[in-house]
C-alpha cells in the first residue's frame, strides 16, 4: 500500500520525508458520525511502502452529529511520526503500524 502523491502533504523528520493524508471525503458512516479520522503517514524520502496509521480518536469534522473544525497541521504529524518511532514503528522493515493519537477537538 502506499499514498497518493496527489493531494498529500509533506513534512519533515530529522533527514527524513514524510507524506501524510487525510481521505478528502468521509465514507458513510463517517458521515453519520461511527468512525473517526484517520491520518495515513509513509516516509518517501528515503523510499519506504510502511504505511503507518494514526488513530485520531475523533469523528470527521464533516459528521452530521457533531461538526467542528479541528485541524491536523504539519507540527502534529512531525508529533506523531517520533511517536510511532518511539514504539516500535520501522520504516525500513516495511511493515505497516498503527497508533493511536488522541487529538482534542476544536469547538464548532
Amino acid at each position: 500500500m502506499s499514498i497518493r502523491s496527489r493531494g498529500s502533504r509533506k513534512v519533515e523528520v530529522g533527514e527524513e520525508v514524510y507524506a501524510w493524508t487525510i481521505r478528502p471525503g468521509p465514507t458513510p458512516a463517517q458521515a453519520e458520525g461511527q468512525g473517526g479520522m484517520t491520518v495515513a503517514i509513509q516516509r518517501v524520502v528515503p523510499p519506504s511502502r510502511a504505511v503507518l496509521m494514526v488513530d485520531t480518536g475523533l469523528m470527521r469534522c464533516e459528521n452530521k452529529v457533531h461538526s467542528h473544525k479541528t485541524a491536523v497541521k504539519p507540527g502534529m504529524v512531525r508529533v506523531m511520526v517520533r511517536q510511532a518511532l518511539a514504539d516500535g514503528w520501522r520504516p525500513d522493515a516495511g511493515e505497516g503500524h498503527r497508533l493511536v493519537f488522541r487529538l482534542i477537538r476544536d469547538r464548532p
